[in-house]
């Protein structure tokens, strides 16, 4: 006796609980060879359905045989068991199906041969709303190749910008942690610290590293006024051929200008001649100190002779005027060459007799500031230079220059041993 009720129990509780049976709706059941006979079968079933209890959503009509009506509208059918999920509808960025009340937009209410009884595999089902072909070209970011949405966005709601799960600046240092100490630099490059997605499309582009566009052309949407050292007539060289990584860290960086080395490091990278020089010599000039060639020099292109922020003659002789000389001029004093005597504008005087002027001031021969002074560095005191180079062939005439107490000795090719003092 106790055999056969121990093997009734068990039945009842097979009935119940089989994944592909469903419990009796009424005589015949929901799920017969005439009825909903390949429900239930496949490899994710909704729980109702599993449990064969169909009636958690479908509410027989009272007098009526295989009618049934909802037993709620919409989204509050499925929030009546996933009640977690009401939150969402809160949320700043709610995905238009949900926002909608449409979860069978996406999810088969019934069964499906995809996880969480989804409609479709990841991207796919996303291309059933979503133009697929904005997401291919030559280039696809790695979620997208992977069909992986869900890596980047919140298939509900969120309270970011598209659904995305993490704020825009935070998401893709998420898996992109080589650059997460990016953020840690000085000076951070603006798109890197608003949207990444201003440089890089965050689905896919014909351009390597899904970028915009190529090579300076990209940076250029943004730096206008750069582009317009193309047509410059001295141009950087990096500049001219598009290659503004060569100077610039595009995310970020502990240098001014986002620059990949400290100035001074970055220009003699390319400059080594002119490194040896200036690192061989006792006096160097100014801003070669300071390490700011920048403060000569642009770094993009000019009008001038050697990309130079202002004016400064290419030729060695010509007669003195002081526009003609505007970059010494914009540190050292503009009329120190204008007056045959002076006690104040200039020290390279004799007593009261301007040896700028002097120098500089004839008709036909007017000697450039180069004739005397090396512009980066000298071993000799007041950037004096070693020596001039002079006529066709370039010959150099040596000058050697002895600074004094009160003046100093010069003694040159171009005349006889001179010395000049103050103080006279």
């Amino acid at each position: 006796m106790n055999k056969m009720i121990t093997a009734f129990i068990v039945l009842i509780l097979l009935l119940i609980f089989s994944p592909n049976k469903s419990f009796a709706q009424d005589e015949a059941g929901c799920q017969t060879d005439k009825c909903h006979s390949t429900m239930g079968i496949k490899k994710f079933i909704h729980g109702p359905v599993g449990a064969g209890i169909c009636t958690v959503c479908h509410t027989p009509v009272k007098g009526k045989k295989h009618k049934f009506e909802f037993a709620a509208q919409d989204e509050e059918l499925c929030f009546s068991c996933h009640d977690g999920k009401r939150d969402m509808l809160l949320e700043e960025n709610v995905h238009s199906p949900v926002a909608d009340g449409n979860c069978v937009g996406c999810h088969d209410p019934h069964q499906s041969d995809y996880r969480f009884t989804l409609k479709g595999d990841a991207s796919n089902l996303c291309f059933t709303c979503h133009d697929k072909a904005d997401f291919e070209d030559k280039y696809v970011h790695g979620p997208i190749a992977a069909g992986d949405c869900n890596a980047c966005h919140n298939p509900h709601a969120s309270p970011n910008e598209f659904q995305l799960n993490t704020p825009k600046e935070q998401l893709c240092i998420s898996c992109h942690k080589e650059k997460s100490e990016i953020m840690n630099k000085k000076h951070i490059h603006k798109p890197v610290s608003e949207d990444c997605t201003n440089c890089h499309n965050p689905h896919a582009n014909k351009e390597e590293f899904m970028l915009g566009a190529a090579g300076e052309k990209l940076c250029y949407t943004c730096h206008e006024n750069i582009a317009t050292y193309q047509g410059a007539k001295y141009q950087h060289e990096p500049v001219e051929n598009g290659r503004c990584l060569d100077c610039h860290d595009v995310h970020a960086s502990d240098n001014p200008r986002m620059f990949v080395k400290p100035q001074e490091a970055l220009c003699f990278s390319c400059h080594t001649d002119m490194n040896e020089y200036v690192s061989a010599q006792e006096f160097k000039h100014g801003p070669v100190i300071e390490g700011d060639c920048n403060a000569c020099h642009d770094p993009h292109g000019s009008e001038n002779f050697r990309i130079l922020r202002k004016n400064f003659p290419e030729e060695f002789y010509m007669p003195y005027e002081t526009d003609n000389y505007a970059i010494c001029f914009q540190c050292h004093n503009q009329d120190l060459a204008l007056n045959a005597k002076t006690k104040t504008l200039t020290d390279f005087r004799d007593g009261d007799r301007n040896l700028h002027f002097l120098h500089v001031n004839k008709e036909k021969k007017g000697r450039s500031c180069k004739a005397c002074h090396q512009v980066h560095a000298s071993s000799q005191a007041k950037h004096i230079r070693e020596s001039v180079p002079f006529g066709k062939i370039s010959w150099e005439l040596p000058v050697t220059y002895t600074k004094l107490e009160n003046g100093g000795s010069c003694v040159v090719g171009c005349h006889s041993p001179k010395e000049y003092n103050r103080k006279k």
